[in-house]
């Protein structure tokens, strides 16, 4: 049985079971859009994941037909003069720290459920997570050249990261949207379930929570070294971090686990 969290908006709906935890952006009328109403709230929520250790994994997915649409286009363009702009440099870099920074950096592992659009800022937040799971209605769009805008959150870091520059450029000059087929075979989408989603979901996400957790923490920590160092900083990090694994429970039982069952 899931457990509700609170999140102080009713724009962010929180539950927890089994060690994983699942955020709900929930404002399908307009397609989980970031807003005052709820990306504050989500900053929130996700500090106090990345300080509790008694979560192993985090979903993030959009109430409705939606994944989430970005942010508020009709907003955009109230720049005024008067503003500063380096201070609205520095406020934006702050929260995209604290956004998909955060979400990017968890020592647990992340999944973002795509059931719909995933545009502009939610683009980035999709991209943030380790895993993407699609249905057959989830699609991907950049939509930031359409609007005059270079983009932000991380999406030129992650696009590249995982599809390489030339891809990168093509989706967010041309903002053509990548449908669950072809998302999933170019990677933007880990899997895709266009029957029995729920289930099929369920399934990947209590066979990550059963594994052990400081193990996958190893595992995103060498990764991430392997996408931003070089090999022999890296097989530095993965001998330290192997060895650091051997002592855990979790492998000790693990190993008496397999042993028992051959």
């Amino acid at each position: 049985m899931d457990y509700i969290i609170k999140t102080g908006t009713d724009h962010l709906k929180a539950s927890f079971r089994n060690g994983i935890i699942t955020l709900t952006l929930n404002n399908p009328r307009y397609k989980n859009a970031l807003s005052e109403k709820l990306t504050p709230y989500l900053r929130k929520i996700l500090k106090k994941i990345q300080k509790d250790s008694k979560y192993k994994l985090m979903i993030i997915r959009g109430e409705g037909d939606s994944f989430c649409s970005g942010g508020n286009i009709k907003g955009m363009n109230d720049n005024s003069a008067s503003k500063n702009k380096n201070s609205q440099i520095n406020n934006l870099i702050k929260k995209q720290d604290e956004l998909t920074g955060v979400i990017y950096s968890l020592k647990i592992p992340t999944i973002a459920l795509i059931t719909g659009a995933a545009a502009g800022a939610g683009f980035s937040i999709a991209l943030a997570c380790d895993f993407r799971i699609g249905n057959k209605a989830s699609f991907f769009v950049s939509n930031y050249s359409r609007i005059g805008l270079s983009g932000d959150y991380g999406i030129s870091f992650f696009l590249t990261k995982l599809l390489g520059e030339s891809k990168a450029k093509e989706i967010m000059i041309f903002n053509k949207r990548i449908y669950s087929d072809e998302a999933y075979q170019i990677g933007l989408l880990n899997f895709l379930y266009k029957r029995n989603f729920e289930n099929n979901v369920r399934k990947v996400c209590d066979e990550i929570a059963s594994l052990s957790p400081f193990a996958l923490e190893k595992i995103k920590q060498n990764v991430k070294i392997a996408t931003l160092g070089n090999l022999n900083t890296l097989l530095k990090a993965e001998a330290k971090s192997l060895i650091e694994c051997t002592y855990s429970k979790e492998h000790k039982e693990a190993v008496k686990n397999f042993i028992r069952k051959k």
